[in-house]
């Protein structure tokens, strides 16, 4: 399963949606061993926490997210 996503790294974040909303922040994440949870800095983000511990912060919510995931189904890809 891949998530498609607009995402910065946590300390690089801009709360200005636009900011992170750009072709160079659009990722491609492998989702084994990932980890999806609620910002606690910021309550309309996800955060998005890497095997080797980094954590992305998502232009999306938690819920957002999961839902993506969900609706993909056996597509294998959320797309953004």
């Amino acid at each position: 399963m891949f998530l498609e996503v607009y995402a910065v790294l946590l300390n690089d974040y801009n709360k200005e949606t636009d900011a992170s909303i750009k072709p160079g922040n659009r990722r491609l994440i492998e989702m084994t061993g990932v980890r999806l949870r609620h910002s606690t800095k910021f309550e309309d983000r996800a955060e998005i926490v890497l095997p080797n511990k980094e954590i992305l912060i998502a232009a999306g919510s938690y819920e957002d997210l999961v839902q993506r995931l969900i609706n993909a189904g056996s597509n294998g890809i959320a797309r953004a």
